[in-house]
């Protein structure tokens, strides 16, 4: 669903959306969402985009491997403005006003892209579905939340599934 910025009038526009859509690039809009973004025109197509993006998308927890369904409540200020605007071969060291400013070629924008790069900006770096996971065992694999196993891991080298290489470099 792409907006015309022409269409876009003085006064601004606001849209409402509830959709799925493929966060991750896994082939499947699993990710459900809703949204109210508001654009409003500041002048030489400058747009001041506005809102709050709800979603749970379904993260794996890096430790332990399991999916959890993480909340995101994200509100959203940003200014696009026509990459026209910029020129391509000058450098120039970005002020703090300007890293909310993002960029769009042509005559329209595409909403569901905002939102999709907004909730990529809202997931963690490192998701954990508790602080406390205690992950996997690095010698048998075992999930310790569920149970402890009896793994030596005192003596272990931290080389983990590459522990036969270590003999290889020795030689």
């Amino acid at each position: 669903m792409a907006i015309k910025i022409n269409d876009i009038p003085p006064e601004g526009l606001t849209l409402e959306l509830a959709h799925k859509l493929d966060l991750f690039d896994k082939g499947i809009a699993s990710t459900a969402f809703t949204a109210v973004l508001s654009f409003k025109p500041s002048g030489a197509g400058l747009l001041h985009v506005e809102g709050r993006i709800q979603a749970e998308p379904l993260l794996e927890c890096s430790r332990c491997l399991k999916s959890f369904p993480y909340e995101i409540d994200a509100e959203v200020s940003i200014e696009l403005m026509p990459a026209s605007t910029v020129e391509a071969a000058t450098e120039h060291e970005l002020a703090r006003s300007e890293l909310d400013t993002e960029f769009y070629q042509g005559e329209e924008i595409e909403p569901v892209a905002i939102i999709k790069e907004q909730l990529l900006i809202a997931v963690p770096m490192v998701p954990l579905h508790d602080a406390n996971c205690k992950g996997l065992c690095p010698v048998c694999g075992k999930d310790l939340n569920e149970a402890g196993c009896d793994c030596n891991r005192e003596n272990q080298e931290t080389f983990g599934a590459f522990s036969v290489l270590k003999d290889i470099f020795k030689k």
